[in-house]
């Protein structure tokens, strides 16, 4: 009798505790939405500490993203999400929260006893803490770090957000928030370019944010800017021509996102005159090149057939757990680019897609050093040559000398 009860008593402790386990695991697909914020605060609080602290947000992103891709499981999970509220308010925190970021960089930007809009002594008065003396004793090589991981936090925050955002083209507050986030690294094209550009001609010929086989990162990062800009320019051009809107009247995007990255200057001239504006520049030409190299990493040296299908293998996936959560899935390109207007939370985890070598951050750096590159991404566009690429495609790269895998282009043909 008392087995039985015991028997009894134990399985109702383990049902419980699997209860409790599924309640977690319910509970902490809405919270890793907002694992980001939590981990970019380092670059504010590091920022306003001064000294050597101000490179603390950048310490803790590649701790945290390298460390976290470099030690954990792929994430290969498909959640269903009921709330889906929770999931967007994770996305609109993003603008507040890189506005404070901003309006950080800003005040350290600024000497003596100089206050931009009271944020010092509203610090001081909760904290305690002398900001101003940790700021008089911080050099140019502290703020540098502070730089960094503004860029780095407007790069990976604001245009990931952005990017989200804006492909939302029938919903005008997701447009505008977008907009003022990619208007933080003077990037006014994008939400033009990448959704009626990139997304119709990515791994082609005509489009400068799919980088070639062989091509260098560096001269990639200007043509990228460069050509994506004044494809942006044709494409608001035709839009508004279409439409009987003069060209360059109140309703061109393009100059309305000139004004937004105006106004973030105006800012920082306010506070610091010519040095913040240089200091704002600083750090949106940082995000830039970060972004730049998101999109060399992405598509480098994947080809398709123009006006054929997007498929999974024109683009570079990956599963890595922490790139996954800090980048609300912009990880699962592969099907992302297989059907742009699913939001974030809908995206496959497509394990069977060609794979980056790395997790994001650390292709990214891999990316800038061009022999570490090579090594890493050379095998990886073998195996698409022999595992994913179609005859056209293995013909175009044949035609460029390009080909890498072991392949029959006369058997494939037969």
């Amino acid at each position: 009798m008392q087995t039985s009860v015991s028997w009894k008593l134990s399985r109702k402790d383990k049902e419980s505790q699997e209860e409790h386990c599924e309640r977690r695991r319910r509970m902490f697909k809405y919270i890793k939405q907002f694992m980001t914020p939590v981990m970019l605060s380092g670059v504010f609080v590091g920022t306003m500490i001064g000294g050597p602290w101000m490179w603390l947000g950048v310490a803790i992103i590649c701790l945290v993203m390298i460390g976290g891709d470099g030690l954990l499981r792929d994430d290969l999970s498909e959640p269903e999400y009921s709330q889906k509220w929770i999931l967007n308010a994770a996305l609109f925190l993003a603008l507040p929260f890189l506005l404070v970021t901003l309006w950080g960089l800003a005040w350290a930007t600024q000497s003596g006893t100089s206050d931009f809009l009271g944020l010092g002594a509203l610090i001081q008065t909760v904290t305690g803490y002398d900001v101003f003396a940790a700021r008089q004793a911080s050099t140019w090589y502290h703020m540098v770090g502070a730089v960094l991981g503004t860029g780095f936090t407007v790069a990976g925050y604001g245009t990931n957000i952005a990017h989200e955002l804006t492909h939302r083209t029938t919903d005008p507050l997701s447009m505008i928030w977008g907009r003022w986030m990619l208007a933080m690294s003077n990037n006014a094209d994008f939400s033009i370019e990448h959704v009626y550009g990139h997304h119709e001609t990515i791994a082609t010929e005509a489009d400068p944010a799919s980088a070639k086989r062989g091509d260098n990162l560096y001269v990639f990062i200007v043509k990228s800017t460069f050509q994506g800009h004044a494809s942006a320019w044709r494409l608001e051009a035709g839009r508004l021509k279409k439409k009987g809107y003069w060209v360059f009247g109140p309703r061109n995007r393009m100059l309305t996102g000139y004004l937004m990255s105006i106004t973030y200057a105006a800012a920082f001239y306010a506070a610091a005159g010519w040095l913040g504006v240089a200091i704002y520049m600083a750090q949106a030409t940082w995000a830039k090149v970060v972004f730049e190299v998101v999109n060399y990493i992405e598509h480098y040296g994947l080809v398709r057939v123009p006006g054929q299908p997007v498929m999974p293998r024109h683009s570079w996936n990956t599963n890595k757990v922490v790139s996954s959560m800090v980048l609300f899935s912009l990880t699962r390109h592969s099907a992302h680019h297989e059907k742009g207007d699913l939001p974030f939370w809908n995206l496959k985890p497509y394990p069977e897609a060609p794979e980056m070598p790395y997790g994001y951050l650390t292709t990214i750096f891999a990316a800038m050093v061009p022999p570490v590159w090579r090594a890493s991404i050379n095998p990886k566009l073998k195996e698409w040559d022999e595992k994913h690429a179609s005859r056209e495609e293995l013909e175009i790269l044949a035609r460029r000398n390009q080909v890498l895998g072991k392949v029959n282009l006369e058997k494939q043909a037969a």
